[in-house]
């Protein structure tokens, strides 16, 4: 067959022209010596057109090519069009070996030869290319693995810290909440009166500080505390967190704007997502802390879109900064200066807890939040 002839006698040629166009298309890319050894392996494949691809004597070596090129950071494109300059040297150097053979092969045999060589390329450029992937996506599971595990690591720390932490705390909360119990209890009527709403406004921050306490504990372990969900009125949800938001709002001289007029009822853990909201609108508050214009404005919105109930908290502040709002809701990742990068990773928990999601927006002035309730899951439009 001339086939055979041709490729034993243009072996060198035919792989020296695929190594010296490759690698002028991608110069410095590739270890040159390794490359041309991949050459070799794939040359006899394709000449040896007469066996199954899965036949050869050197088909075991089609893996450790893919995962040369999978540890070399080889883009798919190349190994597509390393394939393409195989065809192209071939039918070059073909063309080269007609005009100087003795035996004068004729076109005919070369026409009728061809079509498998073309067969042999595009299955080993499939094969090459599946066993890349596989071993390709190997890594990354192995990657994602890795990063579970560091994530699981820091989440056992923080569980450790946080467990000191809750005993340091709430052994001084309980003595302070106690004391206004009494106060309550020793308090004439009359001056009782005059203070009972200032007194019903800690006492509901105090069981926030217990929630809040508890919600670390639960995310250290990475279950979150089990409320039941209850059928709740979203706008009823809000105006509760706004009233208890209410004096430090005023203190900080921020407009609140709302739109919540409609009422649609949502079957969530009552307390969780109100902690939710009450952590979004303190992180509107304290992204005015540098702010200096007197045009501070927070709105709260309810809309049904589509297959949601969403609530949008928004502020008119200095937005996110651009380096973590990819990775805003990871642990520990905080803009503050003083923050613990924990609060907006428990409140996505605690909306995917609730068969929501929580997403944002950010932009230079403008940042908003949005709680989406699936439809599914809620009670219909009670208004």
């Amino acid at each position: 067959m001339w086939f055979t002839r041709f490729t034993d006698e243009y072996r060198d040629r035919i792989i020296d022209m695929w190594l010296q166009t490759f690698n002028d298309e991608f110069p410095g890319f590739f270890d040159l010596v390794q490359l041309r050894r991949n050459g070799e392996v794939v040359y006899s494949l394709i000449a040896e057109i007469e066996t199954p691809l899965e036949n050869c004597e050197l088909y075991d070596f089609l893996p450790r090519i893919g995962e040369y090129h999978a540890k070399r950071g080889t883009r798919i494109d190349q190994i597509i069009r390393s394939f393409h300059i195989w065809r192209r040297s071939f039918v070059a150097c073909s063309k080269e070996w007609i005009q100087t053979d003795q035996f004068q092969v004729s076109l005919l045999e070369v026409y009728e030869t061809f079509p498998s060589v073309h067969e042999r390329i595009d299955e080993m450029q499939k094969r090459v290319s599946a066993l890349y992937w596989a071993y390709f996506e190997t890594q990354l599971n192995h990657k994602d693995q890795t990063i579970h595990q560091l994530h699981g690591d820091r989440l056992n720390l923080l569980g450790k810290m946080a467990a000191s932490m809750a005993h340091e705390i709430r052994n001084p909360l309980f003595a302070i909440e106690g004391f206004l119990k009494l106060i309550r209890k020793k308090l004439p009527e009359d001056a009782l009166y005059q203070v009972e709403g200032y007194i019903d406004v800690m006492e509901s921050e105090f069981k926030g500080l217990y929630s809040q306490i508890t919600g670390i504990l639960s995310f250290s372990k990475n279950n979150i505390l089990e409320e039941p969900l209850l059928p709740c009125s979203l706008q009823e949800l809000i105006t509760t967190v706004v009233n208890l938001t209410w004096p430090r709002l005023n203190a900080d001289n921020i407009e609140l704007l709302q739109d919540i007029d409609q009422e649609y009822t949502v079957t969530v853990q009552r307390i969780a997502i109100q902690q939710v909201l009450t952590n979004l609108i303190n992180n509107s508050i304290e992204a005015f802390s540098d702010v200096t214009s007197p045009d501070k404005r927070i709105s709260i919105s309810i809309q049904s879109e589509g297959q949601n109930y969403c609530v949008s908290v928004k502020d008119n502040g200095p937005g996110i900064p651009d380096h973590i709002r990819d990775s805003i809701f990871e642990p520990f990742v905080t803009g503050k200066q003083h923050g613990t990068g924990l609060g907006l990773s428990i409140c996505r928990q605690i909306m995917e807890k609730n068969h929501g999601e929580l997403s944002f927006r950010s932009k230079a002035g403008e940042t908003e939040f949005v709680l989406e309730f699936n439809k599914v899951s809620s009670i219909s439009n009670v208004s």
